[in-house]
């Protein structure tokens, strides 16, 4: 993403249509198995032999993929690929069509204190509320000089920098990369005495670097993923994007705005993935409501991602902030927070304004952190409620504000009154099956292991299989034109659709 002015958007998201496009440079190999049964199937690698396989046909892989079980190649080389029996499908980029004690606990909010101040986290901090023992992951395009300006020297002094890499250039993080990241990071946690004082400033961070700034391509698709799936790994708690993709680069390939329906996007499958593995995903709603683009952008389109729209600091929404609703019509974005004339740091430390989603995003992130913290034995999902029904717009959301200005005094509230949830219960099987009507295939998502069944409406069983993948592709070009029953088992979890097949 340009990150110059911070509010250029781009969308992120990959295709699935069984036509290679043109302007598809980047095309995902998904693979039958990953070689590793038994093994927790998000933690293991993509198998090394199939891997080396490709790569003995002389395809060059980009990189892979632990969650898709797929490898990323240039599509100019998928015909390589044929007669290798563990390739399931090959998918372009393109668009779906369905250590020390803490220090400085004194906090003085300088200049940066009404856009704390406006959602009561002030406040909250008095209580001891500052999301210590939570870790919060940033995905951004850098984090310029992070690691020697005195501004973040409380971050270091406190060990709160827990993991860091460069998922752009596959090295540890050099800080040597744009302001941006390094402007959201101060607005989530710094702890700089009367000057700025983050939204959780006893949070610790993991840094990723996952957009590369100087182009828009395809990759950083992969970039994001990746960060993903090695957040995950860390053990982070809440992972934030002050990012979202629908434009890109000449012959890249665009998204329209009808791939923002929740479902679509593997930048979205994958944060709703990272939401029921336990990570509380925030991300930024954007900033195209001057353009043309004018809506959300994913992966702000997931049910489970908390989006976050902006507001000036007269708690009016500004013209920039991307509008909702999702495609398919629910409220986006989510809630709102101040994003027009932040206190931000400047590359040298200094202190400047600057607006954008970009900036509203991490204070939002950095409350779910104080209220996790303080909150620990309650689910994502009840602090996602919370913070709804916290919103001054609660009774009334519409897609500028969505659901409003939360109170993170008012969501604590409500956090108290809520029982505890088992974690065994209450998370249903996953079963995603598109596109619907099919013709040549389902591509279906859900918990790797499951056991497939496809009956007609006879009750006829017609296809029994084991889905080795999170993500699955399934034949069935070979139905006659019908409707279909598609059901999945999985440890006694048992989940069921419709589907019709038809001939083209």
């Amino acid at each position: 993403m340009k990150l110059n002015n911070y509010w250029r958007i781009s969308t992120l998201v990959i295709s699935v249509l069984i036509q290679f496009s043109c302007s598809a440079q980047y095309a995902w190999v998904y693979l039958e198995d990953k070689c590793s049964e038994g093994e927790d199937y998000f933690a293991s690698p993509v198998c090394d032999t199939y891997v080396k396989s490709i790569e003995a046909n002389g395809i060059i892989i980009q990189g892979t993929s632990k969650w898709l079980n797929a490898a990323c190649i240039k599509i100019s080389e998928a015909q390589k690929l044929e007669g290798l029996p563990f390739v399931s499908r090959v998918v372009p980029f393109q668009s779906y069509q369905t250590q020390e004690d803490r220090t400085d606990e004194d906090l003085s909010y300088g200049q940066g204190d009404w856009q704390i101040e406006m959602l009561n986290l002030h406040q909250y901090h008095v209580r001891g509320n500052t999301g210590e023992g939570v870790t919060l992951a940033l995905f951004d395009g850098g984090f310029w000089k992070v690691d020697s300006l005195p501004i973040f020297d409380s971050l270091w002094a406190n060990n709160q920098v827990k993991a860091a890499y460069d998922f752009v250039d596959d090295e540890p993080m050099q800080y040597d990369e744009s302001t941006h990241g390094m402007q959201v990071l101060a607005l989530a946690g710094i702890n700089y005495p009367d000057s700025m004082v983050g939204a959780a400033p006893g949070a610790d961070f993991v840094l990723a670097r996952t957009e590369n700034t100087y182009s828009e391509t395809h990759l950083e698709e992969l970039n994001w993923l990746n960060a993903m799936e090695w957040a995950d790994s860390v053990g982070v708690d809440i992972i934030h994007s002050s990012l979202g993709y629908s434009l890109f680069d000449s012959l890249q390939g665009d998204y329209t705005y009808q791939d923002m329906d929740g479902e679509s996007t593997i930048i979205t499958i994958a944060a709703e993935a990272a939401a029921k593995r336990g990570i509380f995903i925030t991300n930024s709603a954007g900033n195209s409501g001057n353009d043309p683009w004018f809506h959300i952008t994913a992966p702000c389109d997931g049910v489970n991602v908390l989006c976050v729209g902006a507001v000036d600091s007269f708690e009016q929404i500004t013209a920039f902030s991307s509008r909702g609703p999702s495609a398919d019509g629910r409220i986006k974005p989510d809630v709102v927070a101040m994003g027009s004339r932040n206190t931000i740091p400047r590359e040298n430390g200094l202190l400047r304004r600057g607006s954008g989603t970009s900036f509203s995003g991490p204070l939002v992130a950095g409350m779910v952190a104080c209220l996790k913290g303080a909150h620990p034995n309650k689910t994502n999902a009840q602090v996602f409620e919370a913070i709804l029904k916290s919103s001054d717009r609660y009774d009334a959301p519409n897609n500028e504000y969505g659901y409003g200005l939360p109170d993170v005094l008012v969501a604590d509230s409500i956090l108290e009154t809520m029982p505890l949830l088992g974690t065994e219960s209450v998370v249903p099987l996953e079963l995603d099956v598109f596109p619907n009507p099919a013709h040549v295939y389902i591509q279906i998502n859900t918990e790797p292991g499951a056991q497939l069944e496809i009956t007609n409406l006879q009750g006829n069983l017609v296809l029994n299989k084991t889905l080795h993948n999170w993500i699955n592709f399934v034949d069935v070009s070979d139905l006659v034109s019908s409707t279909y029953i598609v059901r999945v088992m999985y440890e006694g979890k048992v989940a069921m659709r419709k589907v019709m097949v038809g001939s083209r």
